[in-house]
């Protein structure tokens, strides 16, 4: 069930649009969630957000990682 941490700690930061923002409403450190979405990454072979001065966005291959993580965690809840 590790994988559904990091399902709801990207999904949290694309919804955010900031890794900061994402952070404090997950209870953890900024720096923690951006090296585990950074190895989610490095994990796959490709970024799946932008980064800029002014946050975080998904870019096309982000968008599917997390619809996909989306629909896993609606069928996880059901179950």
């Amino acid at each position: 069930m590790r994988n559904l941490l990091i399902y709801k700690y990207i999904s949290e930061v694309a919804k955010s649009g900031s890794v900061r923002k994402a952070a404090e409403k997950l209870a953890i450190t900024p720096s923690s969630l951006n090296r585990r979405v950074q190895s989610f990454e490095y994990e796959i072979g490709a970024p799946i957000f932008e980064r800029s001065s002014k946050g975080v966005r998904l870019n096309p291959a982000g968008e599917l990682v997390v619809h996909s993580f989306r629909k896993h965690l609606a069928e996880i809840e059901e179950l």
